[in-house]
């Protein structure tokens, strides 16, 4: 972490909106909800990557990054996020309450991989959780679910075929 970061609170938000707030006191040492962490990013001598947090090590890989939003690999699970101070995040907030209501949902590819299967259907009625293709990536297939509860619009993907990150797969219709 760079010194002009240092003592500063920060928030981390999950792609679902989850904030969790941190406190950065020096380039190793962090707070959140009262608990001091220590915090390193090792890099091995034959480069790979490892976080460690009080003493416990994760391979992790870092995707990508693009100005404060982080995708990060963590023994093997994909994980995406933005850093933001209190004000970006009230900013965030602002501009979101602005923006127009959606009607439905875009479902896309969270990393490369193959279509396995296509389980949702164009007319198919789909609630929360309900599971809609089973995507492969690094070795692990992952099923992809509904996160609103509406009808399948368009099913984009097809079995067997290639796609790349956030590569429209679903599209839903709410309900």
């Amino acid at each position: 972490m760079q010194n002009n970061i240092q003592n500063k609170t920060l928030i981390a938000v999950g792609k679902n909106g989850e904030e969790y707030e941190f406190k950065v006191q020096n380039s190793y040492q962090y707070s959140s909800k009262g608990c001091k962490l220590t915090i390193e990013m090792i890099e091995e001598a034959d480069g790979f990557m490892l976080f460690s947090c009080e003493g416990v090590r994760y391979p992790v890989e870092i995707v990508s990054r693009k100005l404060n939003n982080y995708e990060v690999l963590v023994n093997g699970v994909s994980y995406n996020f933005t850093v933001e101070t209190p004000f970006s995040l009230k900013r965030r907030e602002i501009l979101a309450a602005n923006q127009p209501v959606s009607d439905g949902e875009d479902v896309c590819a969270p990393m490369p991989g193959k279509i396995v299967s296509i389980i949702a259907q164009e007319g198919m009625e789909v609630n929360p959780g309900d599971p809609l293709l089973v995507l492969e990536a690094m070795k692990m297939q992952n099923t992809l679910t509904a996160s609103v509860k509406g009808v399948v619009k368009t099913v984009a993907a097809k079995a067997g075929a290639t796609v790349g990150k956030d590569e429209l797969l679903v599209e839903i219709k709410k309900a």
